[in-house]
């Protein structure tokens, strides 16, 4: 009884109690963790969280830069230094444009094999890019090539580079759906009670869907760690993955639900000065994206006007065109896509096939690269069956 008149008499005690209390609650143990709220994260240490992105490199080291530039014999030394610079930066698209340009060169020479391995390279990057439309083409015209002038060995690595993209092709299918499983999981925990692993769980989601280039997907994980947040009464935690959820819907042409967002956010606190800035900010961000649906469309004009003189003969007309058709695609975001980015369970569907191709592909390589008595070759071909599936 002294203690409990001690405790209700003394503000100092009362201020002691309610110190080891909040200690108590937020140190990152319990006997039973997944009850308990999160940990709370240091601002600088979640933007550092927030910025990391795992990607695929452009080309896997700077090694197989210069193997693949080998192959081309470039009229100077710098030019050369820019290219693999540019590719190793990750500015893919002028890297593209250069090459292209070299490419019209060699029409113009009728250097049919430097034409090819420029090919070969450029089908190379974009499979990396996750561009697999773009990088089926140039494949396409690098085997055509090797088969026009009986290059058995180029031939070959153009069948590998092919069962490569068909691999990649099934490896991010595979990462989607995991991905979009992981979600509903990290939902279901959420409803359970599973806080600790729920929040682990999206953070994964959000760093695949990122990875691999689907940003409606990552935004609809942003939403649910907003709700997540707002189960504590973290405003500023929820308000952040909010946020972030409203850009990436903009940036990818869904300003409807951007703008859905930030009004339920004004309705939850946000002050004017806030909506303000992040609705120019969404603005910006569906403006790039506006611009990048503009010059795709000039690009896919130029393409098809390069079709055209390519087919009438004119080549020297027909590249040019080409190489406009770069230069635009060039102008885009980084975050642009050439193609809609389809529902998970159709490309996953689809992946089904792309492992019968990737499998011929392989063989026809491993047969080429056997019969010009490269057995190195063969067998890390043969060897790459097992990251079809």
């Amino acid at each position: 009884m002294e203690l409990k008149r001690l405790i209700e008499e003394s503000t100092a005690v009362k201020v002691i109690l309610a110190i080891a209390l909040s200690y108590y609650l937020f140190v990152d143990y319990s006997p039973e963790q997944d009850s308990m709220p999160v940990e709370i994260i240091p601002a600088a240490q979640q933007s550092h969280n927030k910025s990391k992105v795992s990607s695929q490199p452009v080309l896997e080291n700077s090694k197989d830069v210069s193997s693949q530039l080998a192959q081309i014999s470039f009229d100077s030394q710098v030019l050369e230094q820019e290219i693999q610079r540019l590719l190793l930066n990750g500015e893919v698209k002028k890297a593209t444009t250069r090459l292209l340009e070299i490419a019209a060169l060699a029409i113009a020479q009728g250097d049919k094999k430097e034409l090819g391995n420029i090919m070969l390279l450029l089908g190379k990057v974009e499979t990396d890019r996750q561009e697999f439309d773009s990088a089926e083409v140039y494949l396409q015209e690098a085997l055509d090539i090797a088969l026009q002038t009986g290059d058995s060995l180029a031939a070959a690595r153009s069948y590998q580079q092919f069962g490569r993209l068909h691999i990649r092709s099934r490896e991010l299918a595979r990462s989607a759906a995991e991905a979009y499983d992981n979600l509903w999981i990290a939902r279901h925990q959420i409803s359970r009670g599973q806080y600790r692993a729920a929040k682990v769980n999206l953070q994964q989601v959000i760093d695949a869907n990122l990875g691999i280039r689907r940003y409606g997907a990552a935004a609809s994980a942003f939403e649910t760690l907003s709700n997540f947040h707002r189960r504590f009464e973290d405003n500023y935690m929820a308000q952040d993955a909010a946020m972030e959820a409203a850009r990436l819907y903009a940036s990818s042409g869904q300003i409807n639900r951007s703008r859905s967002i930030l009004e339920s956010l004004y309705g939850e606190g946000l002050n004017s000065l806030q909506v303000n800035s992040m609705r120019a900010e969404i603005d910006a961000l569906f403006q790039q994206h506006q611009n990048d649906v503009a010059q795709t469309a000039n690009a896919r004009d130029y393409q098809m006007l390069y079709r055209h003189y390519k087919a009438r003969g004119d080549y020297v007309r027909a590249w040019k065109l080409r190489i406009l058709a770069s230069e635009a695609l060039a102008k885009t975001s980084s975050r642009s896509m050439y193609t809609r980015q389809p529902d998970v369970l159709a490309i996953l569907y689809n992946s089904n096939f792309t492992m019968n191709k990737a499998r011929k592909y392989l063989d026809q390589a491993s047969s080429l690269f056997a019969d010009q008595g490269e057995d190195i070759l063969s067998a890390s071909t043969q060897n790459m069956h097992a990251l079809i599936y």
